[in-house]
Formats: C-alpha cells, structure tokens, sequence
C-alpha cells in the first residue's frame, strides 16, 4: 500500500515540475568547456572553496591560494562570487595574485563568509553584509554593458526551513530593486533537488526544497540547468540563476578537475551574451 501510495505521488510530482519547467529526469552531464573570453559577454563564476585548508579544514587556507587563484586567472571571468572565505585579508591576498584592478566585497559571517571580485567594472554595496542573512548584494557597472545587480549566498546545508529563508529573501531583494539592471542570483544553495538520488545527505525537508528552488526558477531561469553535479559526492548544490529576457546562455556549467585538499565543490561558471 506504501509502494502505490509513493508511485501515486512520484507521477503527481512529475505533472507538477512539467507545469513550472522543473524536470525529474537525471542531470545531462555537459560540464563547462574552457573557450576565449568573448569581451562583449559576461563571465561570472561562484566556487565555494570550503575545504582547500586540507586535513578537515573548512575554510579557504593560506596555502591553497595560489591554487585557487591560477584557476581563477584561467577563467579570467568578469565577476567572482565565493563562499566559505575564512576573513577578510585571504580576498585581499587573492586580488593581489590574480593580477589586474580588482575590486572585492566581503560579507562578516565568519568562517562561511561570501564575496564578491569584479574586475573590467565597479562595485557598488547595495545590502549591509550581516550574519543573519550570509549574503552580499551589489551592483556591477562596466563601460559600455547595462548595470548588473547580483546576490551571492551561501544558504545553510542541514536546514530546509533556513535555506527557505535565506533564499526568499535574496530573491524578493533581487527581484524587487533596481528594475533597469541584469539581475543574477548564484552561489552555494545547498538545494539537492534530485529525487530520485538518496535523500538522506544534508536535507531534512525535499519537497520544501523543491517549492525554494521553483520560487527562484520562476523568476529567474537556472542557466546551469542540466550540466551536471557540482559537489561531490554527485549533488548538484551550486546555481546560477540570470535574466534569460535579456542575457542569452552561451557556455554554462561546473569546471571538473579544480578542487584541490578536501574541497568537495566544482566552480560553476556561465558566459552570458548581453542583449
């Protein structure tokens, strides 16, 4: 009786993700393909390096980051959204290895802080970084691009009602301010929405997942939408989301091969062409 009932709900389900674009079928694995930056597109790519400190570390370690810092230079990206920085001066040290005029924002959660590096552009704060929240708002303007407003959030990995939150309200900010700007939602989601993988991992409520996930997607499409995993081991927690109406996909998806110590994500990358 059990096994009906969960077939029942399973085809209920199916009818219901084919209504708001959601799809149970497993994620196509097309992961990103390093190209030439084309200068009149957008390169944004969020990596939460959590783990790079090795031997159970948890934040971005001084050791790692000429590591982090080379793949970074490879993907010459235009903007860089990371999680899990350990404090202030480890971005300010990035900047530095990269090269070139960066600028960087960094929120004050503690060792699960996010930031945001843009260079080819400005940076301009548009939410006070705070611990509550764990996210940073901001606006990118570059010469001769429309103006950009972008949220990087790291969400919690063991609460649904949390991420719940934090989500919600990073897309009622995006979506509800500066109406003339590219809007882009990305970074560490901790949404494993994958039904037919173990449920058992981080989430304690799938479905309420689901519902956050929708409520993004809804406003703003996923544009990493069947590339494949970004976490191991095989969860697909790190998005982007953007403005398709006006930003068209060209290249999108995580970078295998780029983890280094204990680090269990990918960088997710997408190259967006400005309408």
């Amino acid at each position: 009786m059990r096994e009906k009932m969960l077939e029942i709900l399973f085809v209920v389900l199916t009818i219901v993700f084919a209504a708001t674009g959601y799809s149970l079928h497993q994620w196509n694995r097309h992961s990103y393909q390093l190209t030439n930056r084309n200068p009149n597109d957008l390169r944004i790519v969020t990596w939460n390096v959590g783990g790079a400190g090795g031997h159970g570390g948890r934040s971005l370690d001084n050791q790692f980051l000429p590591h982090v810092a080379t793949v970074l230079k490879e993907l010459d990206a235009d903007l860089i959204l990371l999680q899990e920085i350990a404090y202030e001066k480890q971005v300010s040290r990035l900047s530095r290895m990269l090269g070139g005029k960066w600028e960087a924002m960094v929120s004050n959660g503690g060792g699960r802080s996010v930031a945001i590096l843009a260079q080819r552009g400005r940076l301009y704060s548009r939410i006070r970084p705070d611990k509550k929240h764990n996210g940073l708002a901001a606006s990118y303007r570059a010469p001769g691009k429309p103006p950009v407003f972008l949220m990087n959030i790291h969400a919690d990995p063991y609460s649904a009602q949390r991420r719940n939150r934090l989500i919600g309200w990073a897309t009622d900010v995006l979506m509800s301010r500066f109406p003339d700007h590219l809007k882009i939602l990305a970074g560490d989601l901790n949404l494993d929405i994958d039904i037919d993988k173990r449920r058992d991992l981080f989430t304690d409520d799938e479905y309420l997942d689901i519902e956050t996930y929708n409520y993004v997607a809804q406003r703003l499409p996923d544009v990493t939408l069947n590339t494949g995993s970004t976490a191991e081991p095989d969860r697909r927690l790190d998005y982007i989301f953007a403005d398709v109406k006006r930003l068209n996909v060209v290249h999108a998806g995580p970078w295998k091969g780029k983890r280094v110590a204990d680090m269990d994500h990918d960088p997710v990358v997408a190259d967006l062409k400005i309408e």
